[in-house]
């Protein structure tokens, strides 16, 4: 009875300590990205961080037939500053096509490449947390809208407005 219950103590603790996710000492972290793109000058630690993104414009392509509605639901976002941002709808639903809002936005650095960004919309009033990938060329959306009580969850392709 012992032996079970030390098991059921310290394999979740094993488990714990050795996924962490601490470099054992003389490793050095390496990011190769699939898309492509080196992120290598963005190394920071993990902190409250600048869009590496500043002065350009994205291009967020969430596909055909969104939670949003039919058809297909393209947007852009353009950072302006450190904290401001245009979005704008250049495809999508009856209602959202040539939307644009004016945002103020914060961004966390979670690893090499990868951003939380998390905004208010002013028009829509919806709430919106994005995680960029500009390695992999991903962004997803969590979607809270709080008129309706309602949370959606959407992926896009995100790339480089040329």
């Amino acid at each position: 009875m012992e032996i079970a219950r030390f098991i059921r103590a310290a394999v979740p603790l094993s488990l714990a300590v050795c996924c962490a996710g601490a470099l054992p000492a003389g490793a050095q972290e390496t990011f190769a990205p699939r898309g492509g793109m080196d992120c290598s000058g963005w190394e920071r630690e993990y902190e409250d961080a600048a869009m590496p993104a500043v002065g350009q414009t994205w291009t967020l392509d969430f596909g055909s037939n969104t939670p949003i509605g039919p058809g297909p639901f393209v947007a852009t976002i353009a950072f302006a500053t450190a904290s401001q941002a245009t979005i704008a709808v250049t495809q999508g639903p009856p209602g959202t096509q040539g939307l644009t809002q004016d945002i103020t936005y914060t961004s966390t650095r979670l690893r090499p490449c990868q951003y939380a960004v998390t905004w208010h919309e002013p028009k829509t009033g919806l709430f919106v947390t994005q995680v960029e990938d500009f390695a992999e060329h991903r962004a997803y959306d969590t979607i809270v809208d709080p008129a309706k009580g309602t949370m959606i969850h959407m992926t896009a392709t995100f790339f480089r407005s040329r």
